[in-house]
């Protein structure tokens, strides 16, 4: 349960973000490492168990359309971090209403949000101080995700 508070925590810090006109690296890639981690170990092991050739055609298509997102905004600004949390809060509401494995959409989805995942947590083009921060960052979340994941 303690991974659906780290989708509203997003969008506050988004929203925060916008109004101080800045990005935190360390709060966003702490989050978005506990999503990964809840991508890693929750989401789409069930789309690989129940089909693997159709989640693995899923994923291929959930990537190019991650790649697509990402391309679309060439800065980490606040456009980007709102198509990421977009993209995270349509995996986690996928898995709230979706009731079955379903994998070729679990897989589109866990596609985009994991190939949006890593694209914050391995920022291109930044500073050395910001990808530091979106390292700690990120490990420490991930870290974290695992641990809520599996207690």
């Amino acid at each position: 349960m303690s991974l659906w508070l780290s989708i509203p925590v997003y969008w506050v810090l988004l929203w925060a973000a916008c109004r101080r006109k800045q990005a935190y690296p360390l709060p966003f890639r702490f989050l978005e490492g506990i999503v990964l981690a809840y991508l890693c170990f929750i989401f789409l092991p069930p789309a690989f168990l129940e089909n693997f050739v159709w989640a693995g055609l899923g994923a291929i298509l959930g990537i190019a359309f991650g790649v697509w997102t990402e391309q679309k905004f060439v800065d980490n600004g606040f456009e980007k971090q709102l198509s990421r949390a977009v993209v995270f809060s349509v995996a986690f509401l996928f898995a709230a209403f979706a009731h079955g494995a379903w994998a070729l959409p679990r897989s589109v989805i866990g596609g985009t949000a994991l190939y949006c995942v890593c694209g914050g947590l391995f920022p291109e083009g930044m500073p050395f101080k910001d990808t530091l921060f979106s390292a700690l960052g990120g490990i420490t979340g991930f870290i974290l995700g695992v641990a809520i994941c599996f207690v």
